[in-house]
């Protein structure tokens, strides 16, 4: 993430319309939480995301389902997707929006002396993001994202306890497997954005 990218737009161009969106970060995490209920269909997502993201436009409910999902790309390419930094082996996902949640909001606090339940509505997504990658070394987050990526050393006859302390800070921090099998989309944007983001 860079500090050239652009915060001030709340307007998404499509077909010679224009609509306004809201990506501020916890309506960005909403639309993640909708992603992740399976019962619901792909184009019952897009409907939903639409009425998240967007707060007035014209007649978005009118729109073809096709146009409805080209109009979701383009408010994730304009407003919600990150640079792509270059992959230095295989991708490790260390954080999790959710599951990691109090963890970000104690590091936020820590870091910025930022509340962010006082940020709902305002605080833009990518902003967010910037924050979230420049927290210190110190912070809860940081932390506990160290102790995931942290490499088990081969036994010896010395380090019993040093492996042992590892591997129960390892199991305790440990991210749930979630499914991505099959994801297209925003769900695999979403993914890609969790291991990204903050590492």
């Amino acid at each position: 993430m860079g500090a050239l990218l652009d915060y001030s737009g709340k307007h998404v161009h499509y077909k010679g319309r224009r609509y306004r969106v809201d990506t501020s970060y916890d309506t960005v995490l909403l639309v993640q939480r909708l992603y992740g209920e399976e019962a619901l269909d792909v184009a019952e997502k897009v409907r939903q995301a639409l009425k998240m993201l967007v707060i007035s436009a014209f007649k978005v409910w009118l729109l073809s389902d096709a146009d409805k999902a080209r109009l979701l790309e383009e408010i994730t390419k304009q407003r919600i997707q990150l640079p792509q930094r270059p992959q230095t082996g295989p991708p490790r996902k260390l954080m999790d929006f959710e599951e990691d949640s109090d963890y970000i909001y104690a590091s936020f606090k820590q870091a910025y002396d930022m509340d962010l339940l006082k940020e709902r509505g305002r605080l833009e997504w990518r902003r967010f993001c910037d924050l979230l990658d420049g927290l210190p070394e110190n912070t809860k987050l940081k932390e506990v994202m160290r102790i995931r990526a942290m490499e088990v050393p081969e036994p010896t006859k010395h380090n019993w306890k040093e492996r042992q302390n590892i591997l129960q800070l390892k199991a305790h921090y440990a991210l749930p497997v979630k499914g991505q099998g099959g994801q297209k989309g925003l769900d695999t944007l979403f993914y890609t954005l969790e291991r990204a983001a903050g590492t």
